[in-house]
């Protein structure tokens, strides 16, 4: 595979293509991940209307991705200003329908159509690890990942608009 040479050498380990049964760009989530040498990642299903996927490097969790197909309606805002502790500084972002990126954490609300019932898919990115004296850079690779990541986990989850 191609993408081996290129995402490898001194970093240690290669991020996969597909991650937790999505495909995914690894050049996007690669800059959310710390230098090591073993990646993994491990889906766990929660129920029948969520996921969650942990992707640790060397043994830690460094990133949490969790998917509900049917979330329920929220205001992602007003869930941000209620858990101050999680979402700092969050700020509107332009993708989704209604999503919040903050230094650390991405929430978006979207509308989801689950087997003929009407629904709201959830996606939640939260960084474990990550540098508050540069909230600015994790937050533009965060939100670039979940922009990318949004249309995949909603097309696996059997999600359609």
């Amino acid at each position: 595979m191609a993408s081996l040479s290129a995402c490898g050498g001194s970093e240690g380990y290669t991020v996969p293509q597909e991650v937790c049964g999505r495909k995914i760009d690894p050049g996007l989530l690669r800059p959310l991940l710390p230098e090591g040498e073993k990646f993994e990642a491990e889906m766990t299903p929660i129920g029948d209307d969520m996921t969650r996927c942990l992707l640790s490097v060397d043994g830690r969790t460094e990133l949490g991705i969790r998917e509900y197909r049917d979330g329920g309606e929220i205001d992602a805002m007003k869930f941000a200003a209620e858990n101050p502790s999680r979402f700092v500084n969050p700020k509107k972002a332009s993708f989704g329908a209604d999503t919040v990126v903050s230094d650390g954490m991405v929430l978006s609300v979207n509308p989801c159509t689950y087997q003929g019932k009407k629904g709201h898919y959830i996606l939640d990115v939260s960084v474990e690890r990550f540098d508050v004296s540069e909230p600015d850079g994790w937050r533009a690779e965060l939100e670039r990942f979940a922009e990318a990541y949004l249309p995949v986990g909603m097309e696996e989850t059997g999600c359609e608009k």
